[in-house]
């Protein structure tokens, strides 16, 4: 009976192993497909402006021009290792949480159609084309409106 018992809880421990790394395996394959680390590489490049503006109020003496240079290599080194955790721990950890396996699946269909490379593609200029939509059309209204707000308050 122990035997029995033992027999299967290594069973299931093992299926539940593979199961898991077959969704593993997928996550991966849909973040390729989604090019997510150029995804999360530009979400870290837009970073690096304002990283590196404070930095350069904050290093000064005769050479402060050598020492932003080693912290800027530093800097953009752990962005980099930071990029790729985000996308091999953290993304991997969140679409698990969130998705089954089949839909993780149905997500990989759909990003290697036609329709989801074309999603893929278009998503930038998307976005580009909503900020300015938002900056040009939305932004001063909504800025006026937190102005009198505030002026209210006061």
């Amino acid at each position: 009976m122990k035997k029995l018992l033992f027999l299967s809880i290594l069973i299931i421990s093992v299926t539940m192993s593979s199961v898991a790394q077959d969704k593993a395996s997928d996550l991966k394959k849909l973040f390729a497909l989604m090019d997510t680390e150029k995804m999360v590489d530009g979400m870290m490049d837009n970073m690096i402006p304002a990283l590196k503006q404070q930095a350069s109020g904050q290093i000064k003496g005769d050479d402060a021009e050598v020492k932003f240079n080693t912290y800027m290599d530093f800097m953009m080194n752990e962005v980099k290792k930071l990029s790729i955790k985000l996308v091999n721990e953290e993304m991997v950890n969140i679409y698990d949480k969130h998705f089954t396996q089949d839909e993780i699946k149905d997500l990989i269909k759909f990003y290697e159609s036609p329709t989801g490379k074309k999603l893929l593609e278009t998503t930038p200029e998307i976005s580009k084309d909503l900020m300015n939509s938002m900056m040009t059309n939305y932004m001063p209204e909504f800025q006026e409106k937190l102005t009198n707000k505030l002026y209210e308050l006061k």
